[in-house]
């Protein structure tokens, strides 16, 4: 970094310098003039003035700077030249100047100081509008209808099944009674409708599918359907089943309970699968479902639901428990085991053929009973 020269050389330059401008004026004054000649702008200055002058000036100025400013005092601030305000565009001139955020603070008067508002004008005289306004229509609230006594009581209650109107699809009336036979053995359902008093046969369904082997159902989890009497009442159906429609067929029944055997949920529905269920397929549940439903709206309390391992003929009675040669004369150990519950079975099922009626059952220990017996018994009931 290069020193600066002290103050005392300095100064010693300025004296030079000017002794060396004197000369300069001496010498200029003793030459005299040889012609005359008119002096110029440039010949009438001194040439080496603005030179020495600008010298002078700097020399000066240096030897300011190295003083040293009092430690009181803080260093000069050159201030920055104030730039003049920029114009606005064209398009901005005519709008309103932009106030400052301050001119909107409140001001806090003293109470009663605050400005009234502008006094009304005495002649001011309001004109009547000209135009008429729209009309507003108001609707009157409907009235209530009032319910007769009569239709409130005839009203049917929450937990039961709106009257169905019959109708006539030729030879059976949807609404009438129904009964329901199923064949394990033979994979078939059987439905009957009541008709001039009389049951008779409206159709015969093929099961898609059911579970287990010929006997009765024992305990929950083995798989098999159930053989018995059974009734369906209006609680017991299921519009909305993951099977499209179903029925519970009502096991355990009072026989079951008495007997100690366990499970639930056994249904005729729609699909083709089954774990102790009769699968119909939701073709033919559709219709089997409407038929009964139609009949639990129609008045028929309950439907019975009587299901057997085959049908329970003398012939296929005895081909079941004794055997013949279409078997070799023997039959599975079971079939032996059940050949007393299948025979009170028969009795149920000999009934219905021999009277078109069927059976009220009722369960009395260890068999069934078709009439009206003892304190012990109890009727086969839907829930």
């Amino acid at each position: 970094m290069t020193s600066k020269p002290s103050r005392p050389v300095l100064l010693a330059t300025a004296l030079v310098l000017s002794l060396v401008e004197i000369g300069a004026l001496v010498a200029f004054a003793s030459r005299g003039p040889a012609r005359r000649v008119e002096p110029t702008l440039a010949a009438r200055s001194n040439p080496f003035g603005a030179l020495l002058q600008n010298l002078r000036g700097a020399i000066v100025e240096t030897a300011q700077r190295e003083e040293p400013s009092p430690p009181d005092e803080p260093p000069p601030v050159i201030a920055a030249p104030i730039a003049p305000p920029a114009l606005p565009p064209s398009f901005l001139a005519a709008l309103p100047p932009i106030r400052s955020p301050e001119a909107e603070l409140p001001i806090a008067l003293p109470p009663g100081a605050a400005p009234l508002p502008p006094a009304r004008p005495r002649n001011l005289v309001v004109e009547p509008s000209t135009t008429p306004l729209p009309p507003v229509t108001v609707t009157p609230p409907p009235e209530p209808v009032a319910m007769p006594a009569l239709a409130l009581a005839a009203a049917a209650p929450a937990n039961e099944l709106p009257p169905l109107t019959r109708r006539d699809d030729g030879n059976f009336r949807m609404g009438a009674a129904v009964y329901v036979r199923i064949f394990k053995k033979e994979g078939e359902l059987e439905l009957w409708r009541k008709q001039d008093g009389r049951y008779s046969l409206y159709r015969t369904y093929p099961i898609c599918k059911w579970s287990g082997h010929l006997g009765p159902k024992l305990k929950s989890g083995d798989y098999q359907s159930p053989e018995g009497f059974y009734s369906v009442s209006a609680r017991q159906l299921n519009p909305n089943s993951h099977y499209h429609r179903a029925f519970d067929v009502g096991f355990p029944n009072a026989f079951d309970r008495q007997n100690g055997r366990t499970g639930g949920a056994l249904m005729v529905h729609g699909a083709c699968k089954s774990v102790g269920c009769f699968a119909m397929t939701d073709k033919v549940i559709e219709e089997i479902y409407g038929m009964v439903e139609a009949a639990l709206r129609g008045g028929q309390h309950e439907v019975p639901v009587h299901i057997f391992p085959f049908r329970m003929t003398e012939t296929a009675f005895a081909k079941e428990t004794q055997g013949d040669w279409t078997n070799f004369w023997s039959v599975p150990p079971e079939h032996q085991l059940w050949s007393g519950f299948w025979r009170n079975l028969k009795e149920g099922y000999d009934l219905f053929e021999q009277t078109g009626e069927p059976p009220t059952a009722y369960a009395c220990g260890s068999r069934y009973a078709f009439g009206p017996s003892g304190g012990s018994c109890r009727r086969i009931a839907g829930w």
